[in-house]
């Protein structure tokens, strides 16, 4: 069902990119031409190349309904790899709704609505892109990649059965969620962080809506074998760490754990502002 733009509340889109300046451009165009309300597109950069510029001079340029951010890390700030990259992003949102995407548009920007109005229409407070229900492909990995994504989602589904039972893709990377939904401090390690908002969130309402991975259309992809130990290091960690769960006294919200990322101030892409 299709909702009123002013039923869908706020939203920041959180896109990680370590050099992938050749898809800006692409990617906000086609967001800008989808998205039934304004949005915030706040890139987590932790590239080498002009990726940043790039984001920079497409901030200034100006994309309708959308208002372009920069969070370019740099050193030590970029710990945690794609995770921490995310971490760092929601430590600077403040809207209802956050959806995490890829920069190398294999993550289709028209499907974030979809996302979207499943949240609202379902009262969801997780909503997966899914390559593994009625409707979804995945074109985008080739057989040994495809073999290594199916292997690594039954193994995590086999530590985490309970927790993982109503979602067939809990290692896709393209999600949207309530923010004020989290409210479990997260370990920022790797690719793999909508594994860890859903085995330490397992009675958020969640469902899945149905998207195809398609090929990676510039760049190179960020998977390598140092992602696959961090990721069997993630699953002995979380289920480590739910031994030793606090009561729920102590459980604070998302905005008062800050997340433990330090991360510097964010700033708008089209440059800074007029106080400096």
């Amino acid at each position: 069902m299709s909702l009123p733009a002013a039923d869908l509340g706020s939203l920041t889109i959180i896109v990680p990119t370590r050099n992938e300046s050749d898809n800006v451009a692409p990617l906000l165009a086609r967001l800008s031409s989808s998205l039934p309300s304004p949005a915030t597109v706040l890139f987590v950069d932790d590239s080498d190349d002009e990726t940043p510029l790039v984001v920079e001079q497409a901030g200034r340029r100006g994309y309708p309904g959308l208002d372009v951010q920069l969070l370019h890390r740099q050193g030590e700030q970029r710990r945690g790899g794609l995770g921490g990259a995310v971490l760092a992003g929601l430590a600077r949102t403040d809207t209802t709704w956050v959806c995490v995407m890829d920069g190398d548009l294999q993550h289709p920007p028209e499907c974030v609505a979809s996302l979207l109005t499943a949240a609202v229409d379902g009262s969801a407070d997780l909503v997966v892109g899914s390559r593994y229900v009625r409707g979804g492909r995945n074109e985008g990995l080739g057989v040994l990649r495809t073999a290594v994504s199916w292997g690594s989602t039954v193994l995590a589904k086999a530590v985490f059965p309970h927790r993982l039972r109503d979602i067939r893709d809990p290692m896709s990377g393209f999600f949207l969620f309530r923010r004020e939904a989290l409210t479990e401090p997260m370990t920022p390690r790797g690719f793999k962080i909508l594994l860890e908002i859903a085995v330490r969130h397992p009675d958020l309402v969640r469902c899945e809506v149905p998207f195809v991975f398609v090929e990676r259309s510039a760049g190179t992809s960020k998977g390598t074998l140092k992602e696959g130990f961090r990721y069997l290091r993630l699953l002995v960690d979380m289920r480590l760490s739910l031994r030793a769960r606090p009561a729920p006294s102590q459980v604070t919200s998302a905005v008062e754990l800050g997340w433990g990322v330090p991360v510097p101030e964010r700033q708008s892409a089209a440059g800074p502002s007029a106080e400096g």
